[in-house]
């Protein structure tokens, strides 16, 4: 599947709750026990993403993108979003004007928030604001060549940020993002419909159900947890001497990657063709996943 096809494929999001650390100085742990390793510590007032759960333990990844484990009630945690909205398809036109067949200004990728500051009606022309299900139209602005535009997104590319699932990321949500990108063309330093590299690609799966990672391979592969065999949602780090590839993992032995120039976001296997360094993990072992 060529990149014009999945232009406008919906994308599967996630997005976990985010909280507030309530303690000076929060030990995070590598288990949910106060006796495991203490692998990091939150500072009071920064905010974590809270990406699963064992009884009154919460996992997180705090602001330097380390991962453990951390007493709930240490946390204060946001349940409530404003009137932003999200974009849910691999790439949204921007128009020229609140209509479909109006020239196309610029393209936003998934997952860009858009503050919901005006909206147009479907039959165009700024109006009373119209909940973007509806088929409105939201108002952005621009910059671009000629300067600062501003262009019209439609309702039907984008959803509210309080619709979206807030919940703890599964491994099959990992699979149902990353699917999405299949056929999009490889293009070194890419994160986006245009063209993603092997980092990049992985990156944008994670970062579209609340995980943040680190922009290169070799940076990803020192955070998560060592594992010997893999399972569906892992990375696979491959190289000689140093990480020079990343991939998802759908099995113990199958991945979904960005290969090399020329190639598209494609399925892969396991073979004697790429050596594979480490196999990382970076969702916890232990989670009630559930709306939160």
């Amino acid at each position: 599947m060529a990149a014009a096809d999945v232009a406008t494929v919906r994308v599967p999001i996630v997005w976990p709750h985010r909280a507030v650390v309530r303690r000076g100085a929060l030990d995070l742990h590598a288990e949910p026990r106060a006796d495991s390793e203490l692998v990091d510590q939150a500072h009071w007032g920064e905010h974590v993403r809270v990406l699963g759960a064992s009884d009154e333990w919460r996992y997180v990844q705090g602001e330097d993108l380390y991962f453990g484990w951390c007493p709930r009630a240490d946390l204060y945690q946001f349940t409530k979003y404003g009137r932003n909205a999200v974009v849910i398809v691999t790439a949204a036109p921007v128009r020229e004007r609140p209509a479909p067949a109006a020239p196309v200004l610029a393209e936003l990728p998934c997952g860009a928030l858009i503050p919901e500051t005006r909206l147009s009606p479907p039959t165009g022309g700024l109006g009373p604001p119209a909940p973007p299900h509806q088929g409105g139209w939201l108002e952005v602005g621009l910059v671009g060549d000629r300067g600062e535009r501003t262009g019209f997104v439609s309702g039907e590319h984008v959803a509210a940020l309080v619709d979206l699932p807030h919940r703890y990321p599964t491994r099959e949500d990992l699979l149902a993002t990353a699917e999405a990108f299949l056929g999009v063309p490889y293009l070194w330093g890419g994160t986006t419909l245009k063209g993603m590299d092997c980092s990049g690609f992985v990156q944008q799966v994670y970062r579209l159900n609340g995980v943040g990672l680190p922009r290169d391979a070799d940076q990803q592969s020192m955070l998560g947890r060592l594992v010997e065999e893999a399972r569906l949602g892992d990375l696979f780090f491959f190289g000689g001497e140093s990480v020079t590839h990343v991939a998802l993992a759908t099995s113990a032995t199958e991945f979904l990657h960005a290969p090399m120039k020329g190639g598209i976001v494609e399925r892969g296997q396991l073979g004697s063709d790429r050596r594979l360094r480490a196999t990382r993990r970076y969702l916890p072992e232990v989670s009630e996943v559930r709306a939160i």
